[in-house]
């Protein structure tokens, strides 16, 4: 059995985690903050000081940090991997990063004398506790092959794409429409609301017509509580995460040399919102966000 390091336990690092203890794996984990590896060493994982120990315990390290700083310290600082000896070790970068610095942390890998694949994934907090989400793949198809028994583990599907850069281009292709999708509702909603359509009643038939996106569903209460001030809905993925997958996006975009109208539009609410104040609410309630704004009701 290979032993496998995880390296960030976020909110989707401390689910993966989890997934892959409950399928009796050998765990490693590093994290900068340490408590949050608690639980983990609860339920078998072995907690190490650093990322060299870290890299030294595992065959397999899986990499998932929230943002490219994280990913910088943990690539480039004077403990990052840059400075291991990664000789037969692989790397999984599962980040959410752009095309350009994944194709380079690739290259700090190799020339760690490590193997290298990118794997991002779609899904939230509780598919990847089911082992239940989508695995997009990008690098050497023999690296692939040597890890696709782990990523059974933690997928339904998972798809190889080809070389480095294509497993994150389909992770921004497939997260575009949802970014946008939470924007359009709150707009289709004030269209309601304006016309004193009761929100609830309005919500309720949108969510029972094609004006439903597929996770919309599990949103709905979260949504009604918070147009109430009362958000209690648990962030898998709040504003401001939504915010920086929206300008890598728009990075990618941008190297087309034309202008994309709905990326562009959507992002400035985002913008908005992270300005006054609604970074970590989830980003299922920039629909209320935006209600509330064209109701001239935002607090």
């Amino acid at each position: 059995m290979s032993k496998i390091g995880i390296c960030g336990i976020g909110k989707m690092g401390s689910e993966i985690t989890k997934r892959l203890l409950d399928c009796n794996q050998n765990i490693s984990v590093w994290n900068r903050t340490k408590s949050k590896t608690d639980e983990h060493v609860k339920m078998g994982a072995k907690v190490t000081e650093n990322i060299n120990e870290l890299t030294n315990l595992s065959d397999i390290i899986i990499i998932i940090m929230g943002d490219d700083k994280a990913l910088d310290y943990v690539y480039n600082s004077k403990d990052g991997l840059k400075n291991i000896n990664l000789q037969n070790k692989i790397i999984i970068e599962m980040s959410t990063t752009s095309i350009s610095n994944i194709k380079f942390l690739e290259e700090i890998v190799v020339s760690s004398k490590g193997e290298f694949i990118e794997c991002p994934v779609g899904g939230s907090t509780q598919p990847a506790r089911d082992g239940k989400l989508l695995g997009l793949i990008g690098g050497k198809y023999v690296i692939f092959k040597k890890v696709e028994n782990l990523l059974k583990l933690i997928c339904r599907r998972y798809e190889y794409l080809g070389d480095v850069g294509k497993g994150t281009a389909m992770k921004l292709a497939i997260n575009l429409p949802l970014m946008v999708y939470w924007q359009a509702l709150g707009e289709a909603l004030s269209i309601a609301t304006k016309n004193e359509i009761d929100f609830d009643k309005a919500l309720d038939l949108m969510m029972d017509s094609s004006g439903a996106a597929k996770i919309a569903h599990l949103k709905t209460k979260g949504i009604s509580e918070a147009l109430k001030n009362k958000p209690t809905i648990q962030s898998s993925f709040n504003v401001s995460s939504s915010l920086k997958d929206m300008k890598l996006m728009i990075e990618e975009l941008n190297k087309l040399n034309t202008e994309f109208h709905v990326i562009n539009g959507a992002t400035k609410y985002v913008q908005e919102a992270v300005q006054e104040g609604w970074s970590d609410f989830d980003a299922s309630l920039l629909s209320v966000y935006i209600n509330k704004k064209l109701n001239n009701h935002l607090l």
